[in-house]
């Protein structure tokens, strides 16, 4: 009886609990400062690895293929159907895809071996893992690793993979100009 007595006493005694809460508190403030800023560095990584792979994309598009391009299909009976919206459809602007493959890895080279003052210095091995180009558009995925500015003693995290997927094509401005002079 006597020791039920002492851990009623114990537990309804109100001296040290506030320093108990104060510590568990500041703990769990901390924590989740750390795992908010380890967050926020992924995102912001992620997205500059967005923006690189966006850039490569669209040094890629921009190699025309003149072959393609000024193959003869356009003529004035074509000019005329299209006036009147029984034309054939535009499929968009070709490209040169052995041209374009080179240039998109040669911009992800150059931005990852860039001044650090342009890239992120979070964003590390930087890799294309796919690369498509179907003659109209390019698709590139890459992949990175984005190391975290705090390491959790907790977990023992320190890295993330990240990836990005962009696709881009080139399409021709709508409308009717004739002469290069845009009319509608």
């Amino acid at each position: 009886m006597e020791l039920k007595h002492k851990y009623i006493k114990l537990l309804s005694s109100e001296s040290g609990s506030i320093s108990l809460v104060v510590m568990a508190l500041f703990t769990i403030s901390l924590s989740s400062i750390l795992v908010i800023t380890d967050i926020a560095a992924v995102a912001i990584a992620k997205r500059s690895l967005t923006q690189a792979t966006e850039a490569a994309a669209q040094r890629g598009v921009r190699n025309l293929d003149k072959t393609s391009y000024y193959r003869g299909e356009f003529d004035v009976t074509t000019q005329a159907r299209n006036l009147f919206g029984i034309g054939p459809t535009d499929p968009g602007v070709p490209i040169d895809c052995s041209k374009a493959l080179g240039d998109a890895e040669g911009a992800l080279a150059d931005w990852s071996s860039g001044p650090k003052s342009l890239r992120r210095v979070e964003i590390t091995n930087l890799k294309i893992s796919r690369i498509e180009c179907d003659g109209f558009g390019i698709q590139l995925i890459t992949q990175a690793t984005a190391k975290l500015p705090l390491v959790l003693p907790f977990f023992n995290i320190d890295s993330f993979e990240i990836s990005s997927k962009v696709s881009t094509t080139n399409t021709r401005a709508k409308g009717f100009s004739p002469f290069g002079i845009r009319i509608f």
